[in-house]
């Protein structure tokens, strides 16, 4: 995966978007395989028992694909320290180590505004699954080597719902992606579930995207990236392009 040269990165958001949606646009617009992936990730976290899934997939008649970090299933439990000493023993390098606790510290700072907590009692429950934890290494070492000029998101869809997570059932959007929302802009959602997980927000505010319309550039590729879930009432998936700045 070679540099990018002030290529710019648009993520366009329907319903459907999470850690392994952007691991997948990154891997399709770099024309990655599976393989590829989850022999780098392997590299890069020795010993972990992981693999990259990239498959084609369909969301009404729309061709597309569907990725994902696979690892054993397990109950998550972790505190930000936990999740960075997994990266400190790593081999991300120093700048993807940055950007990856940049995403865990948003999502920390999230969590302790909604259960009114230090920082340093803040845990996580299905977001720090090591998939997640996998995923956004990955995707923080892969973001290094491009070094793209600007990561241009959409405004996040947002609509009312329930969410069901370790403390029952709650109101969408989710509490940590309720207080992640200062500063971004939101455009209604009349779909069925959940749009934008938590670590989908963070890893967008922790990468630091740009919140808005479409950037002005020249399209070199694209990629339409689906979850497992389908999204009823809504147009499904998120659409990346990659291009070079037009002014």
């Amino acid at each position: 995966m070679s540099g990018t040269d002030n290529k710019i990165i648009a993520v366009r958001i329907h319903a459907g978007f999470n850690a392994g949606v952007f691991l997948g646009g990154l891997l399709v617009l770099t024309e990655q395989t599976a393989g590829l992936a989850g022999a780098y990730l392997r590299s890069l976290f020795p010993g972990a028992e992981a693999e990259v899934a990239l498959e084609t997939a369909s969301v009404n008649g729309i061709a597309g694909w569907r990725a994902d970090v696979v690892t054993p299933s397990e109950h998550a439990h972790r505190h930000p320290s936990d999740i960075f000493e997994i990266y400190e023993k790593s081999r991300l390098s120093a700048a993807a180590r940055e950007k990856a606790r940049a995403v865990w510290m948003t999502v920390a700072r999230a969590e302790a505004k909604v259960h009114n907590a230090p920082l340093d009692v803040v845990h996580f429950h299905e977001v720090g699954r090591m998939s997640n934890i996998l995923a956004i290494g990955l995707c923080a070492e892969y973001l290094t080597t491009l070094a793209p000029a600007e990561i241009a998101a959409s405004p996040v869809p947002m609509g009312d719902g329930i969410v069901r997570c370790a403390h029952g059932e709650v109101p969408f959007p989710a509490p940590a992606t309720f207080a992640m929302l200062e500063g971004v802009p939101v455009r209604p959602y009349a779909g069925t579930g959940e749009p934008i997980t938590p670590t989908g927000l963070a890893i967008l505010k922790g990468f630091g995207a740009r919140f808005g319309g479409w950037p002005e550039m020249t399209v070199e590729k694209t990629a339409t990236i689906f979850t497992k879930q389908r999204f009823e009432g809504t147009p499904n998936g998120t659409l990346f392009a990659m291009g070079s700045p037009t002014v």
